[in-house]
């Protein structure tokens, strides 16, 4: 037997994601740890805080289904891929002129536009490219790892100390060179995917001979389950990652360095368990995954409010993290199983448009609302709330996972 080679083409496309994600979510994520930094020149409120995140937000829940709906479309996939991220790398190096709140505001949408489409067209690409077997693997691997390696590891601590050394305008001037290298590894290593639809999940084909439509993709129960937990899922995220560096600041007493150890350690778990759970969910199934890790989500803004002991603290958000496989599962694992492949781009853009929107636009400005009324632990609690939702809405999750579905359907024939 013909042992199969490390560098196949389905290994190259899911490392070179891995970078693709990571750097889309190193120059999102940036922001956040440099607000100490950006607060001292234009004297930011928490309203303005959530402002700039939730801007992005807004124009990534629009552009997230064009891209989705794109990707479906356009046969050069890989041509729009490289102009969407050389487009963002070119936004975030203008962050660093930006000489008032609003220049940075209207730059944050910019780079919504450029970013929305990356994470469709990718977990597009990957839901044909990848085997039966891996794909919990690979979409965990490109989104949650990618994203906290760079998100959530390196942009706290490469960031931090940029600014500290220099200033914050210096830590966006630098984000150019890796955008180029990106796009043309991209033009140079990717091909556009062949869809074979006679290898599409069993569940996501329609009965009946029915042409597939978007309007049926919105009627997918799946579709509008992995909408919901996705957009609470959101709600969790955002306002852990957003209100959680000034509250260890200002409330807590950390100093910036010690601060991003604690989101850096938030990132390693995120890192680790981001591939991990999807992974896990390749065997025991997406449902009762999403349901377990769903829940420990609560644990990381209540350990931030709770523990003041800086070593438990690091012990707790570490474990935490593993809720990091909810996200990439009812973002783009579950909506790809669930609908034709020919429709999964869409599937993907529509749970993020929709879950950009409602917690990554108006749970940051609800927040920091919030934040400025009843105190900085407010965005925590909200935090809290929203992995709470994803639990719940687990529940009634249809089971994709192929291995799953099909021990499942060997059950009822046996029987």
């Amino acid at each position: 037997m013909e042992k199969r080679k490390f560098w196949s083409y389905e290994n190259t496309i899911v490392i070179l994601f891995f970078f693709a994600i990571g750097f889309v979510f190193f120059d999102r994520l940036a922001i956040n740890y440099l607000i100490p930094f950006i607060q001292e020149d234009f004297m930011l409120t928490s309203t303005q805080i959530g402002l700039l995140s939730g801007g992005l937000a807004l124009t990534w829940s629009v552009s997230g289904p064009l891209g989705g709906y794109l990707s479906d479309k356009v046969r050069n996939k890989k041509l729009l891929l490289a102009g969407f991220i050389l487009g963002f790398s070119v936004i975030s190096l203008l962050h660093g002129f930006a000489a008032s709140f609003a220049m940075l505001f209207i730059l944050r949408l910019a780079m919504g536009i450029m970013e929305g489409p990356i994470i469709p067209v990718t977990q597009s690409v990957l839901a044909v490219e990848s085997s039966k077997k891996r794909r919990g693997f690979n979409m965990g691997f490109t989104m949650n790892t990618g994203n906290a390696i760079f998100g959530s590891i390196l942009a706290p601590l490469v960031i931090v100390a940029l600014a500290s050394s220099f200033d914050w305008h210096t830590a966006f001037y630098l984000t150019i060179i890796p955008g180029i290298l990106l796009a043309t590894l991209i033009m140079g290593l990717m091909r556009n995917p062949k869809v074979n639809e006679a290898e599409e999940a069993p569940q996501a084909k329609l009965s009946n001979g029915e042409k597939p439509s978007i309007r049926q993709v919105l009627k997918n129960r799946n579709i509008l389950l992995s909408i919901i937990t996705f957009s609470f899922f959101m709600v969790f995220l955002m306002a852990f990652q957003i209100f959680t560096p000034v509250f260890l600041v200002t409330v807590k007493g950390l100093s910036a360095t010690e601060m991003s150890f604690v989101m850096a350690t938030f990132g390693i778990g995120y890192a680790i368990f981001g591939v991990a759970v999807p992974a896990l969910s390749d065997k025991l199934g997406r449902k009762p995954v999403m349901i377990i890790f769903g829940l420990m989500g609560t644990l990381a803004p209540l350990t931030i409010l709770a523990v003041d002991s800086f070593g438990l603290m690091l012990i707790l958000v570490f474990l935490a993290a593993s809720c990091s496989g909810v996200g990439s599962l009812s973002m783009s694992v579950i909506p790809t199983e669930s609908v034709p492949v020919a429709f999964s781009g869409i599937a993907v853009g529509l749970t993020i448009g929709i879950g950009e929107f409602f917690g990554g636009f108006l749970n940051p400005i609800a927040s920091g609302i919030a934040g400025d009324m009843w105190g900085p632990g407010a965005p925590l609690w909200i935090s809290a709330a929203g992995a709470v939702m994803v639990f719940i809405f687990s529940f009634f999750l249809k089971e994709t996972a192929p291995a799953k579905v099909q021990a499942n359907d060997d059950l009822v024939k046996a029987v």
